[in-house]
C-alpha cells in the first residue's frame, strides 16, 4: 500500500439505490489503493452499513468519505442529523438495528457525532 495517504469522496441525496453503487465505488477504490482482503470486504460490508443507516435514519445529503493511509482505512459517512448513531439490541424477528453493532464487531474503533459516523480498519499486510 503507498505510504501516502489517498481519499476518495462520494456526496448523494438519500436514496436506497445509492447503496449498491458506493459499495462497488468503495470496492473499486480499496483495489486502486491494494488494500488487502478480508480487510477491504469489511470496509465495504461498514459502508453498506453506514450508508444505510445514513439514508434510512440521517436527514438530508449523505457523504461517504474513505481514507487509506499507511495501514489504517477510515470511513466516515455524514448527513445533516444531529442525532448520533447507537449500538442497539434487535430482537429475533427484529428487520432493523443490527447495522451498528455490526460495524462496531467489524471494525478496530467506531463513534458517531450526530452528524458523522465514522470507523476505522487496520490493514495488516500493509502494516507488515
Amino acid at each position: 500500500m503507498p505510504a501516502a495517504s489517498h481519499a476518495c469522496q462520494a456526496a448523494f441525496l438519500p436514496d436506497l439505490a445509492e447503496v449498491g453503487e458506493m459499495r462497488q465505488t468503495t470496492r473499486a477504490f480499496l483495489r486502486r489503493c491494494r488494500v488487502s482482503e478480508p480487510v477491504a470486504g469489511f470496509v465495504v460490508l461498514a459502508v453498506s452499513e453506514l450508508v444505510t443507516n445514513a439514508v434510512v435514519h440521517g436527514e438530508g445529503e449523505v457523504v461517504l468519505r474513505i481514507t487509506v493511509a499507511v495501514d489504517v482505512v477510515r470511513v466516515s459517512v455524514t448527513d445533516r442529523s444531529p442525532a448520533p448513531a447507537v449500538l442497539k439490541e434487535a430482537g429475533p424477528d427484529g428487520e432493523s438495528g443490527r447495522g451498528i453493532r455490526l460495524v462496531a464487531a467489524i471494525s478496530e474503533a467506531w463513534g458517531s457525532s450526530g452528524e458523522e459516523t465514522w470507523c476505522e480498519f487496520r490493514d495488516a499486510r500493509a502494516a507488515a
